[in-house]
């Protein structure tokens, strides 16, 4: 590119539409742009030292090679920066930061599991890491299926009100599995089934003796009213709970009747 004054730089970088060195930077590590990064720190790096934000960038977009050079500079990121490669399923960085000095923290695990990404999840283990009473409950939450078998394997257990939230978000799969395990729900969980406004979960459910009360009725008819949540699927949920001889409070009965719900 040539040497060039910072002024100059400026000039032709304000041209382009940026609006100065930190932007040109920012997009040049966001692009994995690795010889143009170079040169602007070259030309402007007294002007523009960067933050942790540029070390979120980077890891963000899996920029690898960019968040080296980075680390060569002199650039640091803070605590948020495993929560950012953790949160995007980014191995190969996490791999690197933990080779740097990088640690991760008690919720690290919980995060992994959360979003689901299962390699990660196995590498933290193998390095040490452990999770808590959280952890298994954010892969249940999630519907995190394949997490959730893993850290059955590996010795992590559910509680009594995992499969109450399992339900409320409508994984069914995930309650399948967790009832070949033997975990039972609670009184809520079949009201927290029609919360989640998943018919086939319902059904599953009921033939499997789970039994719910008014508020189930109530529920699924106050879904049905509000105009951000009615559709042909919670009209369903009406008429099978109806079918089933659940009733709700006055008030909901009536307005089931007068909707044309049942």
């Amino acid at each position: 590119m040539g040497k060039k004054s910072t002024e100059e730089v400026l000039k032709y970088l304000h041209s382009l539409g940026y609006k100065g060195i930190k932007d040109a930077i920012d997009n040049a590590v966001k692009e994995g742009q690795l010889e143009i990064l170079k040169y602007l720190h070259e030309i402007g790096y007294e002007s523009y030292k960067g933050d942790e934000w540029t070390i979120y960038c980077a890891v963000e977009e899996g920029q690898l090679e960019i968040l080296k050079y980075l680390h060569e500079l002199g650039y640091k990121g803070d605590e948020w920066t495993i929560y950012c490669v953790v949160e995007e399923g980014q191995l190969e960085i996490l791999k690197y930061l933990h080779e740097i000095g990088y640690e991760c923290y008690d919720w690290t695990i919980d995060c992994v599991a959360k979003n689901g990404h299962l390699e990660i999840l196995k590498h933290l283990h193998e390095l040490g890491n452990k999770g808590d009473e959280w952890t298994i409950h954010c892969a249940a939450e999630k519907g995190n299926l394949e997490i959730l078998k893993y850290l059955h394997e590996i010795g992590y257990e559910c509680y009594d009100w995992t499969i109450d939230c399992v339900a409320e978000n409508g994984h069914i799969e995930v309650i399948k599995y967790l009832h070949e395990l033997g975990y039972k729900g609670s009184e809520q969980t079949f009201n927290s089934a029609v919360e989640s406004g998943n018919l086939e979960l319902i059904k599953y459910l009921h033939e499997f003796g789970y039994k719910g009360d008014e508020c189930a009725f109530n529920c699924a008819v106050n879904k049905q009213i509000s105009s951000a949540s009615a559709s042909d699927s919670n009209l369903e949920i009406i008429k099978y709970l109806h079918e089933l001889g659940y009733k709700g409070s006055e008030l909901f009965n009536n307005l089931a009747v007068q909707n044309g719900y049942i």
